[in-house]
């Protein structure tokens, strides 16, 4: 056996080992967020004022948005001109770790609206400290032929977490400080996985350093002269909306719109997460085993959108839980249809190798958005003295959207 050739082995094994512990971490950040934006905060919410809990949440989630949304694009262009023996990326994500870990303290502990509001701008500030530099890194380390995989398995991650954080919620601790505890030692033990074996060179910041220039007068937004930057972050801004939509006033739609008798709002949100969590997995998993065959994502996130308006209006018009249910199992399919090429789509987009950090932070802001402009439309469609079907209804609007959005995608040559 020749020397290149074990060598060639060493590093592909490696390259493995790194992709392994970065996608457990991917879904840890997520099994961190999922559950506390869908269960924790909407109970704690209640919990300081029962009449209000829809307002209370809307204005921690306004304000926690526009937070994450400055968060993720400044952390994205500091990461990239971070110089340390630890790497560029490594510090940050080590740091947003443990920031979001206290983070939850703060939202434990507060006792008054403003509070709860201040401390879901901590955590938002917290999380994206961890999640621009972790973005930054599926464009620098993913290979090339492994994109349309590595995207499909991350496109599981949020809702994978969605069904693990419910499960979690319903069968772990029922009180808020065990829950949050438990979610931090997933967050915590994932992260100390990544940082062992996550081999990011040194970045001294010498002579002969290759950092990326910083960016001229006017060029920060450079990337949306792209059209296909402009599809693809419209397209997620869309499904990100529709998203938030569904998925943060789920409790709210299962106990004032359908309800469950003889099942806790906990348990029937498990059942309805779970089963579209089955649908997530039979597409994803497709697209992650025939991922090296997929010569266009465009049609797949096409289909992806179409099933995803098609469920959520169904959810928006039924009073059976029959029907929720089959609509849920839709719903998962078009999100794992969708989910499985979006980071494949957004790399593809990418119109600079010097900032991806920073670019891909302009690609969150996709996804920081909709979590402001979701609570807004429900602070709207609630002073209308319309009930959360309308939400569900606004939320099939957005996917309609997205399927004519992304069909503008320009194949690359």
């Amino acid at each position: 056996m020749q020397e290149g050739e074990v060598s060639s082995r060493s590093q592909t094994r490696r390259t493995t080992l790194v992709l392994a512990a970065y996608l457990v971490l991917f879904l840890a950040a997520f099994v961190g967020l999922a559950p506390l934006f869908q269960i924790v905060a909407p109970l704690h919410a209640a919990g300081l004022d029962a009449r209000a809990k829809t307002e209370i949440l809307s204005r921690a989630m306004v304000w926690g948005a526009v937070t994450a949304a400055v968060a993720n694009i400044a952390m994205g262009a500091i990461s990239d001109r971070t110089r340390s023996r630890f790497g560029r990326r490594r510090p940050w994500i080590a740091l947003g770790a443990v920031l979001t870990v206290l983070s939850y303290v703060g939202i434990w502990r507060s006792a008054t609206p403003g509070q709860f509001v201040w401390a879901i701008i901590g955590f938002q500030l917290a999380f994206n400290v961890l999640m621009a530099p972790l973005s930054a890194v599926f464009a620098e380390r993913v290979p090339l032929a492994l994109r349309s995989t590595v995207s499909a398995l991350m496109g599981l991650s949020y809702p994978l977490a969605v069904a693990l954080g419910s499960s979690l919620m319903a069968l772990g601790p029922q009180h808020e400080p065990g829950r949050l505890a438990v979610l931090s030692g997933i967050l915590l033990a994932a992260a100390a996985l990544f940082l062992i074996v996550f081999d990011e060179p040194a970045s001294t910041g010498g002579p002969h350093s290759e950092a990326p220039r910083p960016a001229a007068r006017g060029a920060f937004f450079d990337p949306f002269r792209s059209r296909n930057f402009v599809v693809v972050w419209t397209c997620r801004l869309l499904i990100a909306t529709g998203y938030a939509l569904v998925s943060v006033y789920l409790l709210y739609f299962i106990t004032d719109a359908v309800g469950w008798a003889g099942r806790t709002p906990e348990s029937a949100h498990a059942l309805l997460t779970g089963v579209g969590f089955g649908g997530v997995v039979i597409v994803a998993g497709l697209v992650a085993l025939f991922g090296r065959r997929i010569r266009r994502r465009q049609p797949v996130a096409f289909f992806g959108a179409a099933l995803l308006c098609g469920a959520t209006l169904a959810l928006a018009l039924t009073q059976s839980w029959i029907v929720a249910v089959i609509a849920f199992a839709a719903y998962g399919l078009g999100q794992g249809a969708y989910g499985s090429v979006e980071m494949g789509l957004m790399a593809d987009a990418l119109p600079s190798r010097e900032n991806r950090g920073r670019d891909m932070g302009l690609n969150n802001l996709a996804v920081a958005l909709p979590q402001a402009l979701a609570p807004i439309a429900a602070l709207i469609l609630e002073r209308a003295d319309i009930d959360v079907r309308g939400l569900y209804i606004a939320a099939a609007a957005c996917f309609a959207s997205a399927v004519v959005v992304v069909g503008l995608f320009r194949r690359q040559a």
